[in-house]
């Protein structure tokens, strides 16, 4: 990247616009949890009213809902854009986005509005929040509109769906869906005669350690969604009863010799300066991408959610150093067949509006999860497709044709093992367990903690995190 006032302007900018992208990213980096949003004793999945598709049919005049939803900058514009193609496809069910600028920002308002009355008749609200949702009663089960309805789902990716389930129940409708990947400047990695990128933990860590040799090294995000990830791919749990699928997470389970050798391999990187870390969070939190574009950082690992703002910004010409290349997730080892966790939102539908707002918020869910919308979205926004159809449209195989780094999360999520690891964990309150995570994780990066230590450190807070969250609710 060059210097002087242009790279410093370049990069401000950059920033401000990842910041803007990530706004609607779904990294899965949780929401918060503000006490119970239902006083009385909370199951894991979500009940109340069914879904009934066919009042819509017999309903006169057209029903208005309201869409709070969590996009901006180029994502907002293409969720407007196929909200408008629905609105004048029909005349029955008219819709209106709501824009709540972050997820974060949805979900404390769609928290107040359990108290106010003030909700929308379709939610998007990113993975962490699915056990938050369940535990309010506020919604309609996608599930009961999908057994009305006939509903097919053998088009979509299998570990989509399993994402949204509790208990069997598919709560929300999977929607805006991105996963981890690997970012690498691939000039840097031929000029230091690394041939490929790396696929599993080790290959990461050993490449760093070669890279850093040459002057540049790893920009290593303070995540720990990367834990999680790098546990599912290890076909590992990280909380109780299945993740928390099969009955409320009470215990956390992580505290195994697989995440002793994840958290050892990433402390090793860290404490050797082969790597150095950013929050995931705030001002810093694009360092490490921006430090592949200054030439401070040859790897990294991110959400594709960002991929079509990153390569905009390369597309300027600024960075003539930069090539970019994406590549899977690193595994933690080859000889485990696990898999990527789904990150990303879901939508959902309240049960505190009538019964034909709930059939037109089921109406207007399915269209844009149909094959074509969901083609215009990944080729609009750069998430992945849902719907295996839609991987097969000519405007998404264009996309994959001109932009490849696109195809890499889509494979990810097709390949691998499908179980309770790689859906992922339910939890109420995912925010304040990931803290607990990350203040761990930092305690070895900077006091020298031992990754054994710092492992039952954290398990021990998620274990009490857990049990305050099921007295607080009632549970």
């Amino acid at each position: 990247m060059r210097r002087g006032r242009a790279g410093v302007s370049a990069l401000a900018a950059c920033a401000a616009i990842l910041a803007g992208a990530a706004a609607g990213a779904g990294t899965g980096a949780g929401a918060l949890f503000l006490g119970s949003p239902a006083a009385s004793a909370a199951p894991s999945k979500a009940g109340g009213p069914q879904c009934k598709p066919s009042l819509l049919a017999a309903h006169k005049g057209a029903v208005h809902i309201t869409f709070w939803e969590s996009m901006v900058t180029a994502n907002g514009k293409t969720l407007q854009a196929l909200t408008n193609a629905f609105n004048a496809s029909q005349h029955k069910v008219q819709v209106t986005l709501v824009q709540q600028r972050s997820y974060t920002t949805t979900w404390i308002k769609y928290q107040a509005g359990l108290s106010n009355g003030q909700l929308p008749s379709v939610v998007q609200l990113t993975s962490t929040d699915l056990q938050g949702v369940a535990d309010s009663h506020s919604v309609t089960p996608v599930q009961s509109c999908m057994k009305a309805a006939h509903y097919r789902t053998s088009d979509f990716i299998p570990r989509v769906l399993a994402a949204y389930k509790l208990d069997g129940v598919e709560v929300g409708m999977p929607f805006a869906v991105s996963g981890p990947v690997l970012f690498y400047n691939q000039l840097a990695f031929q000029k230091d005669g690394i041939a490929s990128p790396p696929v599993t933990l080790g290959q990461f860590v050993h490449d760093a350690a070669i890279l850093k040799a040459h002057g540049s090294g790893v920009g290593l995000k303070l995540d720990p969604w990367h834990l999680e990830t790098w546990l599912a791919t290890a076909g590992k749990l990280f909380v109780n009863h299945a993740n928390g699928r099969k009955g409320r997470a009470t215990a956390a389970v992580f505290d195994t010799p697989v995440a002793k050798r994840i958290w050892t391999d990433l402390d090793t990187m860290v404490r050797s300066g082969d790597a150095t870390t950013n929050p995931a969070t705030g001002t810093a939190e694009y360092d490490n991408l921006l430090g592949i574009g200054s030439g401070k950082y040859a790897m990294t690992i991110d959400t594709t959610a960002v991929l079509g703002t990153v390569e905009a910004v390369l597309a300027t010409g600024q960075y003539p150093n930069v090539k970019l290349g994406v590549a899977p997730f690193p595994v933690y080892s080859t000889k485990v067949r696990g898999g990527i966790e789904v990150g990303g939102s879901a939508l959902y539908i309240s049960n505190r509006q009538s019964p034909v707002d709930r059939a037109a918020a089921w109406d207007y869910i399915a269209f844009l999860d149909s094959t074509k919308s969901q083609a215009a979205w990944a080729k609009g926004t750069g998430y992945i497709p849902i719907r295996k159809s839609s991987a097969k449209t000519a405007a998404v195989k264009a996309l994959w044709s001109a932009e490849p780094g696109y195809k890499v999360a889509y494979e990810q999520l097709v390949q691998g093992a499908n179980n309770d690891a790689t859906a992922g964990a339910v939890i109420g309150p995912y925010t304040q367990v990931r803290t607990a995570e990350l203040d761990a994780e930092e305690s070895m990066f900077q006091s020298g903690v031992s990754p054994s230590a710092a492992l039952a450190h954290a398990t021990a807070q998620v274990d009490q995190i857990l049990t305050q969250y099921d007295q607080r609710i009632g549970s």
